[in-house]
């Protein structure tokens, strides 16, 4: 028989972790192996098996209540309704760009736990406000978490960032960033750094193991606010009015400099990674604009967290290039 009453040792709930997260900790605990706890509570868990099914024998074994169980793991909340109190706003664990990172290591040491939670994310969560840790692109283990207390640039752009889904909404917001960072590295490849900026990082920043973080992950740490910044711009709506009335991308080429994002910058050829964007991104709305169906936004648009029942976002989305499609008949 499946077992109904707790195990001799359970574990703490993390918020959003994964269930192989969970099961690990909660597996190491009873100095169980991990592939022996399922088999433990007469489960058989294979790529077909909904992952509900899991969800009352492992609330009994974890001695917790199937609710706060469902509350903590967003892998059992994806099939249900989404006005279901507490599922707003949370990461959607069965969407193929799902996100999955350590969790903040001060978080989980306030939590009273000692193993390593991994954790559903949002690509917005790069930093930890509360104990300014870089948790975001770059980490893979919680020792790799770096201090940035001394980088306050990026403390202010990770508000900036929430700030950014507030105005212009989470899923522009979510389709812009991973351009940005792109177009922003390949600006910085065929950049020299004449004052060193990244050599200087490297001495001031550590992670958890007292080691400087890696070039990449430097990387990614200092230039976080330009990238911020680019992506608040290419979420926007004003480039997209401008570009359309005018039919040249001139001020999108000035917000870069006046912004901040680039210094004196200026495409000298249309393999500029930004005039490439451009060109994608009024191709693919192109598309969607005359395809008005939630499906052919959600290809183009996934969502990354569970929406309202009232679906708002659904709304903007298939109004939002509306105005344009008399370019786009031209």
């Amino acid at each position: 028989m499946p077992v109904r009453q707790p195990l001799p040792r359970t574990v703490s709930l993390f918020h959003d972790e994964t269930v192989d997260s969970f099961l690990r900790r909660l597996a190491a605990a009873n100095h169980l192996p991990a592939d022996q706890l399922l088999p433990l509570l007469e489960i058989r868990r294979t790529k077909k098996t909904p992952i509900n099914t899991l969800l009352e024998p492992l609330a009994a074994a974890a001695g917790v209540t199937r609710t706060a169980l469902e509350l903590a793991l967003p892998e059992f909340l994806d099939t249900d309704a989404p006005d279901k109190p507490g599922t707003i706003g949370r990461p959607r664990a069965t969407l193929r760009r799902a996100i999955q990172r350590p969790a903040c290591r001060r978080c989980t040491q306030a939590a009273g736990i000692t193993l390593p939670v991994t954790c559903w994310t949002t690509h917005d969560r790069n930093v930890c406000l509360r104990h300014r840790l870089w948790i975001g692109d770059g980490i893979t283990n919680p020792d790799e978490q770096v201090d940035i207390s001394r980088i306050p640039d990026t403390l202010r752009a990770q508000r900036h960032h929430r700030n950014l889904i507030t105005r212009h909404g989470r899923r522009w917001v979510r389709s812009a960033y991973p351009e940005a960072r792109k177009i922003y590295f390949t600006w910085l490849q065929s950049s020299a750094d004449p004052f060193d900026i990244l050599g200087t990082a490297r001495h001031l920043l550590t992670d958890g193991a007292g080691k400087a973080p890696s070039h990449d992950l430097t990387l990614a740490m200092v230039f976080h606010p330009q990238v911020v910044a680019l992506t608040g711009l290419l979420a926007g709506r004003e480039w997209e009015r401008r570009a359309v009335a005018t039919g040249h991308v001139t001020w999108l080429i000035k917000q870069i400099t006046l912004r901040g994002i680039l210094l004196g910058y200026v495409p000298k050829e249309r393999q500029d990674p930004l005039i490439q964007w451009v060109e994608q991104h009024f191709s693919l709305h192109k598309f969607a604009a005359f395809h008005r169906s939630r499906r052919v936004y959600d290809a183009f648009f996934p969502r990354e967290t569970i929406p309202p029942s009232r679906r708002h976002e659904e709304v903007s989305a298939e109004t939002r290039w509306s105005p344009f499609h008399p370019y786009y008949r031209c």
